[in-house]
């Protein structure tokens, strides 16, 4: 089993160096090589199978000036919308995601969304999905209270604009990760 896991890890990483590298070249984050600009703190999370799925992915947050540049790619995902969100809680260990808790809301935050709201992820034919977008509302290792370290990213197995945690019971949570700081200089280094 380590051995597996082993080949699945390096297979993840070699995935997220190709997210994040077609993310760089769209202007999302910064190529392998690049050093990251100083003051840019970046946090990752690699996202695990849940509820019985095989979906995996990577996820990073990269402060950027006062908005926060995202780039993830999914694997084994069916075709189609699937719903992206930070959770609460920065747990991802029950079977159903639910240790995630609910959406992630800072008390007062008056955008009219969630502080967790992701865009939607369109899944092709073959399974995956990536996204490369820019936001404000969120912060990387500032310790505010929109500061995503310590908390979790869910990907949905379709559309669910209400996610209630619900322990002990299936759900469409099909892959958690929790958001950890990134020390690396370089996403080479990273990854």
């Amino acid at each position: 089993m380590p051995a597996r896991e082993s080949l699945a890890s390096r297979a993840l990483g070699v995935a997220a160096a190709a997210a994040l590298t077609l993310a760089a070249a769209c202007g999302g984050t910064p190529a392998k090589e690049e050093t990251a600009a100083a003051g840019s703190a970046m946090a990752v999370a690699k996202l695990i199978p849940r509820n019985g799925s095989t979906v995996r992915g990577v996820i990073s947050f990269t402060q950027r000036g006062d908005r926060v540049a995202i780039a993830a790619q999914f694997f084994e995902l069916f075709p189609g919308q699937h719903s992206l969100y930070i959770h609460q809680n920065g747990n991802c260990s029950s079977s159903n995601a639910a240790s995630a808790g609910p959406v992630w809301n800072v008390a007062a935050d008056t955008r009219g969304k969630r502080t967790g709201d992701l865009p939607l992820v369109v899944a092709g034919t073959e399974g995956r999905a990536e996204l490369s977008t820019s936001v404000s509302g969120l912060s990387v290792g500032t310790g505010k209270p929109d500061d995503v370290i310590g908390h979790s990213v869910v990907i949905h197995a379709d559309v669910d604009r209400d996610p209630k945690p619900i322990f002990g019971e299936h759900n469409g949570w099909i892959a958690c990760g929790v958001i950890q700081r990134s020390d690396a200089p370089t996403l080479k280094d990273l990854l």
